[in-house]
């Protein structure tokens, strides 16, 4: 079913291409100043990417501000889930619900958790690229339903949560698939306290020092100093995001003592996260040295 008016597109599907995972629906809105919706309980995951403006997302009880380029996921774990356009400034995203035997663990995959729902693009044009053939075009209107889920699928290839997609790569080498299980594992542990690296080379049953070897080689980093650099990534989200202390924030990305955590923080970014530049005027992304996303 096809709805569309000025300002709002919406498709919901009733044939699918995949059992396993299956696009739910798929729409586009330009929204009207301060428009918001929620809370509402849904039984299938929803992803907005923002192509325009900006706005915030609560869920829990964390207040993200977004723009263009950010993306939420909203989980059917979530409760009261609110998403508002700015006054100023509204935003214009896209969404798609996916639900499907499958799609928890491509997620997981690509760097989704209970913990990491928000990211942000550094580099979107050829996304919106991919995009404007799915709402500027003729596309909507000819293809037939099972087209656009193949298309929608394709773009979850770009909203990994840090840019890389394990699971969508093919005839990699030895090496690379260690380096997609180093980060993806990075993902999904940042958080710990405790974690180091020798505890990540155990669990890929590697030897420390060939671990830094490939690691070195790909990204110009040591393990601990990409740990350090994801950490610090995701601080400075959190930073110029939400209203959270610099002490919850450093517990948020693995650090029981704020003034480690400031530390690091000035040896990654030059200055500490008290003097962290106000969101607008900030884009940096220091996870890879050789590496753009």
């Amino acid at each position: 079913m096809f709805l569309e008016s000025k300002d709002r597109i919406e498709f919901f599907f009733n044939d699918y291409l995949l059992d396993n995972l299956t696009v739910v629906n798929f729409g586009h809105e330009r929204c009207l100043p301060n428009h918001s919706f929620g809370p509402q309980v849904r039984d299938y995951f929803v992803l907005h990417y923002i192509l325009n403006g900006q706005g915030t997302f609560k869920t829990d009880d964390t207040i993200y501000s977004l723009k263009r380029g950010s993306f939420f996921l909203i989980s059917p774990t979530d409760t009261e889930p609110i998403y508002q356009a700015d006054e100023v400034d509204p935003w214009e995203y896209i969404w798609f619900g996916l639900e499907g035997d499958s799609v928890e663990k491509i997620l997981e995959e690509l760097g989704y958790s209970e913990q990491n729902r928000v990211g942000q693009l550094q580099n979107f044009r050829e996304l919106h690229g991919e995009i404007d053939t799915l709402i500027h075009s003729s596309f909507l209107s000819i293809a037939n339903p099972l087209q656009i889920q193949g298309k929608l699928i394709s773009l979850l290839a770009y909203l990994s949560m840090d840019g890389q997609n394990p699971s969508l790569s093919q005839s990699i080498s030895q090496s690379q698939k260690y380096i997609d299980q180093f980060t993806h594992f990075i993902r999904q542990n940042y958080w710990k306290e405790k974690l180091s690296i020798q505890q990540i080379a155990d669990n890929l049953d590697l030897n420390n020092s060939y671990l830094s070897k490939i690691i070195g080689n790909h990204f110009g980093q040591t393990p601990l100093e990409y740990l350090i650099r994801f950490r610090m990534t995701k601080a400075r989200f959190l930073i110029e995001n939400t209203d959270h202390t610099v002490t919850s924030i450093a517990k948020a990305v693995g650090y029981s003592n704020p003034l480690s955590f400031s530390r690091a923080y000035k040896r990654v970014y030059g200055h500490s996260p008290r003097n962290t530049p106000s969101k607008d005027k900030a884009n940096v992304n220091p996870t890879s040295n050789k590496q753009q996303n």
